[in-house]
């Protein structure tokens, strides 16, 4: 994973990356679920900074995917 700021930098090894990428695909889960687990719209929330739900649930899907494809 590669972060674009020359001042940042980040490795992540291939199982942090996996677990990293589970983490985000369960959130976005959490996000968008309909049921009893549904995060709650104050965390969602504090999770997205600003971000509407379905924004923070696409951004948190499509990173888990990049991810996944790195690995």
């Amino acid at each position: 994973m590669s972060v674009i700021d020359p001042a940042v930098s980040v490795r992540l090894s291939a199982a942090g990356a996996r677990r990293l990428a589970g983490m985000l695909a369960e959130a976005a889960h959490l996000l968008e679920d309909a049921g009893p687990q549904r995060l709650t719209d104050e965390q969602a929330g504090v999770l997205g900074q600003g971000a509407d739900r379905p924004e923070l649930a696409g951004w948190a899907r499509g990173l888990a995917a990049e991810l996944r494809a790195q690995l």
